[in-house]
């Protein structure tokens, strides 16, 4: 449906009264009536004080649809319609999720088919779970007793509501009590009736408690839980939450955004005001969390109003605002084991309470400023999933789902999750693979939360990022800055995280602020800038590749990375394979490995300096590494602020050297000119020019429009297998054989020969198209080198002297990727930039100020990057919606020997 309609059929605006664009829209008044109902049924609107109802004229049989269209789609009981489902139709929610679970079985679909609230309230209500109903559908396979054509499976479902949890609070309302029913009731039983038809609606607690349930259980009565605009409720940990699929109707999309907006110190008035949601559909959906034992209203009752409850409440396990029982203290010593490192096992007793984190010397300057305002650690699904999967320990599953399904766990139920964790920690930490790999998450996240509580403030909140996603952009935005001063991200975040929301700041970001650094436009572009990288193909949305690409000659291993997934590691011979992930995305192919599959190493950022080694009184050991010197992170200095920023850089070491770009060669992308490339107008380009991105230390300049060749990979950096005699057995070391590809190298191989003499005769014309590969002999010339940068005598010499005072460990490696962020799967890069962020000045506002600055101004240049890749000079851009959407590639780009242009297809 359209969005500008439902919003005028919500605030009942008639068809006389809508602007003129709705009405060519809707071409006439009866297809607006007919939209009318259909909001109103599939929003379950009352139909007093509706449009709804100046258009269907029968009420009782618009709730009748209301509740055929719910059962039909698996939606929740309406609770908000209770009053005239109830009692004018006499559908209570027993009899409602009856139906729903018949209606499943007569189906025979499977029990994940309910959506996650649905099942939460069938469980509640009928006792029905998945295992339950694994056993129901079994029996109802086996009993061979149909009615009407179809198996009678009621009867194998419950025949009165199971005990449910009641609170003082609620109000019981009578239902439709019919002169057969009063036959049925006693005395105590009758007396409450007779108080609710004549005084109206009556607090639980006033009532003694097993005559309500009897009622209850009887269908006499039903239950309402008011929430005014003045309250405030509290999510601890779900429990008795059901994790099968989201339906994606107006409720539930409203349920998960309260879910990750609402906290103990926010009243529902005030977070509809925050989320612009209506206040009445707020009311709804806490009064829902309240039902379902997902939230606790606080400030309940005063002792005056408890002294009033009845007697047979006493005995009755009534919440109070306490923290669960279940809740472990930190003061939990557990047995720890000698392989633990130090940091990540530090006993419980040994770390301050949570009050006094608030209180540390360190977060002084920060509460002056911000006061109320908390510190938010961004984490995506794939570190809940790493917690629920590991089977790490069975309380940790709980607070998993909760970070899960609310997509937040507040401050005041960290104590809790810290001690599942410190379990864990506990625990025999031998494993291998996935299952290593879920434990270090556990630990590492650990020590992560306790280091970042020492910030101060009034806490610290972990909140998934998808959850902030389901906000528009503009109440994500008045959401974070009314409760945070500060945002730190996990790293790496997956790449199907949209992160756009947190691009506009403040609150200040610790992570990627725009959502072009978490795509693969982000790694052409480390590429691009400083001239270092392996050789790397980005290759758009349906392109067909029939052969390998010439640039990946002599290697065995590719890395593979489609557009919004994480990247895998393939054999060369199975290229052909990206084919079936180009029809759906675009794909990024670098090269990984001659003998074997790289080796990668990661080098944390802020890196340290005299100056702030001696502020934190610990050793400076960064300086002596020889990746720290790569000259790769001289040219990203300035763009990607190291100093005030976190994260990481990835190295690899693919087997080749890297020499990089040219030297005094500035940074350019090459576009090549198409006589199909037009203007969206339809004018072609006059003419193609290179383009650079404008910057202090980077010149522009023009060349020639060439079309660039490869010259063929040195020999002797693939192959060191001697073949004996000309033997066609002899196997090259990478593993990859084909007679095809032998013969085609012999062909070229004579062709050298005689091209080269030819050349010696006369001189090579430039503008001509002709594929040439030369085979360099030197061990200075760069594997990929292009046949018009064939060095000079004096270019060699000089490259000569450079490489030998370079260190031999640096030019092995090559800059791979650069994450921003907490990285969650290594202990020692977690403690250094933990030990940044809390002691280095990372969260100080001088710093997070200038941080603010250079995310712009990164953002800028990355998205003139883009533009570049996509646009000729003085082509339209306006279609790309900068800042918004990250735009997939138009063009197949390549990267190699130190620079960015269009891939020539071969």
């Amino acid at each position: 449906m359209n969005l500008e309609v439902e919003e005028h059929v919500r605030k009942n605006v008639p068809w006389s009264k809508l602007p003129t664009h709705i009405k060519q829209i809707l071409s006439n008044s009866k297809n607006y009536e007919r939209y009318i109902v259909n909001f109103s049924i599939q929003n379950q609107l009352r139909f007093r004080g509706n449009l709804v109802r100046n258009v269907f004229k029968d009420e009782k049989r618009y709730y009748e649809r209301v509740i055929e269209f719910s059962k039909t789609r698996f939606m929740l009981f309406p609770y908000h319609l209770a009053d005239m489902i109830v009692k004018g139709l006499r559908i209570t929610p027993f009899n409602y999720y009856i139906s729903v679970v018949e209606q499943l079985m007569q189906a025979e679909k499977s029990y994940d088919t309910l959506p996650n609230f649905t099942a939460a309230d069938c469980l509640r209500l009928l006792g029905i779970g998945r295992n339950e109903y694994i056993e129901l559908i079994n029996k109802s396979r086996s009993n061979r007793g149909r009615l009407f054509g179809k198996r009678n499976v009621r009867i194998l479902l419950p025949q009165v509501p199971v005990n449910i949890h009641i609170e003082p609070w609620w109000r019981v309302e009578v239902g439709l009590v019919l002169e057969e029913d009063i036959k049925l009731v006693n005395e105590s039983e009758l007396a409450i009736i007779d108080k609710l038809i004549d005084l109206g609606s009556q607090n639980a607690g006033d009532l003694n408690y097993e005559v309500v349930l009897s009622l209850y259980k009887k269908g006499l009565i039903y239950l309402d839980v008011p929430i005014t605009a003045a309250d405030r409720i509290q999510v601890p940990p779900l429990q008795g939450f059901v994790m099968n699929r989201i339906l994606g109707d107006y409720f539930e999309t409203l349920l998960y955004k309260i879910f990750v907006s609402i906290d103990d110190h926010t009243t529902v008035g005030e977070l509809a005001t925050v989320l612009e949601v209506d206040t009445e559909l707020v009311k709804q959906a806490v009064s829902l969390y309240c039902r379902l034992q997902f939230a606790r209203k606080l400030n309940l009752d005063t002792e005056q109003e408890k002294s009033r409850r009845h007697p047979s409440w006493s005995n009755q396990p009534i919440p109070d605002e306490s923290p669960p029982v279940d809740i472990t203290p930190l003061t939990l010593n557990l047995p720890l084991t000698p392989n633990s490192p130090p940091l990540l096992s530090t006993p419980s007793s040994e770390l301050p309470p949570s009050d006094s984190l608030n209180n540390s010397p360190n977060s002084n300057h920060n509460n002056n400023q911000s006061a109320g305002l908390r510190v938010a650690f961004l984490f995506d699904s794939a570190l809940t999933a790493f917690l629920m999967m590991g089977n790490l320990s069975p309380g940790l599953k709980r607070h998993a789902v909760t970070m899960f399904e609310v997509g937040k766990l507040q401050h005041e139920g960290l104590d809790s999750f810290l001690a599942e964790l410190e379990k864990v920690s506990a625990m025999d930490s031998d494993g291998e693979g996935e299952a290593r790999r879920f434990f270090d998450h556990a630990v590492i996240l650990r020590s992560t939360i306790l280091a970042l509580r020492k910030l101060g403030g009034p806490g610290l909140d972990l909140i998934r990022l998808e959850s902030l996603n389901s906000l528009d952009e503009a109440a994500c935005q008045r959401l974070l800055k009314r409760k945070y001063r500060l945002l730190i991200t996990m790293a790496p975040i997956a790449r199907e995280v949209r992160i756009s929301p947190l691009s506009i700041m403040p609150p200040a970001l610790l992570g990627p602020s725009n959502p072009e650094i978490n795509s693969l436009w982000f790694r052409m572009f480390l590429y691009y800038i400083t001239g270092y990288g392996p050789p790397s193909l980005l290759l758009a949305k349906g392109t067909e590749l029939k052969r390998l690409p010439r640039m990946f000659l002599g290697f065995s291993r590719l890395l593979l990375t489609s557009w919004l997934h994480e990247p895998a590691v393939i054999p060369i011979g199975n290229i052909l394979y990206v084919n079936a992930s180009l029809q759906f995305a675009p794909v990024l192919i670098q090269g990984f490995g001659v003998h074997q599959a790289a080796e990668t190493e990661i080098l944390p950022f802020p890196f340290k300096t005299a100056s702030t080694s001696s502020k934190i009184g610990k050793p400076n050991p960064e300086v002596n590494l020889p990746l720290s010197k790569h000259p790769a992170i001289s040219s990203l200095s300035e763009l990607l602020d190291f100093h005030h920023n976190c994260g990481y850089l990835t190295f690899a070491n693919i087997g080749v050297l890297d020499f990089g770009r040219p030297q005094g060669e500035a940074s350019q992308v090459h576009l090549r000119e198409s006589s199909k490339s037009t203007h969206p107008g339809g004018i072609k380009p006059a003419k193609m020019e290179p383009r650079s991105i404008s910057s202090e230390k980077v010149t522009s300049h023009k060349i020639n429009a060439v079309e660039l060749k490869l010259q063929s990979p040195v020999e002797t950096h693939f192959a060191v297998t001697p073949v004996e005699g000309g033997s066609q057995r002899s196997s090259p070391t990478n593993g990859f054989t084909s007679q095809d590809c032998t013969t085609l190298l012999q062909e070229e191989l004579d062709q050298l020969d005689n091209k080269a003499t030819e050349t010696s005769v006369a001189p090579l014309d430039r503008v001509d198209f002709v594929e040439q590969l030369l085979s360099p002999t030197e061990d200075h010339v760069g594997i990929f080198c292009r046949l018009e940068d064939a060095p000079t005598k004096e270019e060699v010499e000089e490259a000569k002297v450079k490489t030998a005072n370079q260190d031999e460990s640096i030019r092995n490696w090559t800059i791979l990727d650069c994450h921003f962020g907490v990285p969650l799967f290594d202990a020692d890069a977690n403690t250094k930039i933990c030990d940044a962020i809390i002691s280095g000045g990372l969260a100080e506002e001088e710093s997070l100020e200038k941080l603010m600055e250079s995310s712009k101004k990164l953002g800028t240049v990355l998205l003139d990057f883009i533009s570049q890749c996509q646009y000729f000079s003085g082509e339209n851009m306006e279609i790309m919606k900068r800042g918004k959407l990250v735009p997939l590639p138009r063009r197949c780009l390549v990267f190699d020997n130190g620079r960015v242009s269009e891939w020539s297809g071969k």
